[in-house]
């Protein structure tokens, strides 16, 4: 869509044609097929929850679920903890994030499932799909959010059909950081942002496709 290195872009995620939550992103590259996105600590952002008008679930699964089914999710504001880059491929079903500490030393790898990325004119749109796999530096993993996936499943929101494709998407990225192969294998861990870039802020008009 013309977005070039050190641009702002939006990157949404979108639930049955609703804006679920909105995030700007600095665009570090976008070959065609790879994007990266880097979202500094700090960022602010706009993360979905159920209204204040309905009593509070007891977890964080059964809200997001609950406003999902109801499709009557509020917005808060919320700021970015961790710096991240975010490594999306064409028609992947997930995205690898790598993060890092206030003092530079990389966190790990994060592989957040989620559903291939869609081109938008302010930049791109997913979706979360709950089931995270976190991917520490000596490449052991392990799942993450496994009880939310649950409550999803058992509220009908996602059906098993689509949490066994999660799980096999999950091991194949595992898999693959095991054996080495990209990203894992490629130095992203030595990357720094230009110095020059500025925390990401989100535009206006960020709750509209």
């Amino acid at each position: 869509m013309g977005h070039v290195p050190g641009e702002t872009v939006l990157l949404h995620e979108v639930w049955e044609e609703q804006v679920w939550a909105a995030r700007p992103m600095v665009l570090v590259e976008d070959d065609g097929e790879r994007v990266a996105l880097w979202f500094p600590k700090g960022t602010g952002w706009k993360a979905p929850t159920s209204p204040p008008s309905r009593p509070r679930a007891a977890t964080r699964g059964e809200r997001l679920a609950s406003a999902l089914a109801r499709r009557d999710w509020v917005f808060v504001d919320a700021s970015w903890d961790v710096s991240t880059l975010v490594l999306m491929r064409a028609n992947d079903w997930h995205a690898v994030w790598v993060s890092w500490l206030d003092d530079g030393t990389q966190w790990g790898w994060y592989v957040n499932l989620q559903e291939p990325f869609r081109r938008t004119p302010a930049g791109f749109e997913t979706m979360d799909l709950v089931l995270d796999v976190v991917i520490d530096l000596d490449r052991s993993w392990r799942w993450k959010d496994e009880d939310e996936l649950a409550t999803f499943v058992a509220t009908g929101v996602f059906d098993d059909s689509l949490a066994r494709r999660l799980r096999e998407e999950g091991l194949r990225v595992a898999g693959r950081a095991e054996r080495d192969d990209p990203p894992f294998s490629e130095p992203w861990a030595g990357w720094r942002p230009d110095p020059s870039w500025s925390l990401p802020t989100l535009p206006a008009g960020w709750d509209v496709r």
